[in-house]
């Protein structure tokens, strides 16, 4: 088996965002890019290129969090909301809409962060007696 190609970093993942007590879906999809993808990795360079430029800056919690919100709105590639709004509109998909929405709803940036950690959405398909969780 050639393994270099198990994960595909370039495709996309299509997550169903769910209710974050229920767990029932909202009828809302995000295709998500993988954390390996050239598209997040590009915003983690940019974050860590500024930090090494100004070596005089401390490191704060509020950078940090900043770059994982900024990673985690890299991710998501496409959007789709169905019939469910965003701040009463049906949101047009832009890195700063998309910031903003993992920013102000922590259950979907955790589904977004999750989703986009999880190599396993990226593999084409697992070897056989492994489960998908």
């Amino acid at each position: 088996m050639d393994i270099s190609s198990l994960v595909n970093s370039e495709d996309l993942f299509e997550l169903q965002l769910l209710h974050p007590a229920t767990e029932e879906p909202l009828g809302i999809s995000f295709m998500i890019r993988s954390a390996e993808s050239n598209e997040v990795k590009k915003i983690v360079r940019q974050h860590s290129d500024r930090f090494l430029a100004s070596r005089k800056k401390k490191l704060t919690t509020s950078k940090v969090e900043a770059e994982y919100l900024d990673k985690a709105a890299a991710a998501i590639a496409s959007w789709s909301w169905g019939e469910q709004q965003w701040k009463g509109e049906q949101p047009v998909l832009s890195f700063e809409k998309a910031r903003e929405v993992v920013e102000e709803a922590g259950w979907i940036y955790d589904q977004v962060a999750g989703a986009s950690e999880d190599r396993a959405n990226f593999m084409k398909s697992l070897p056989k007696g492994f489960q998908k969780l």
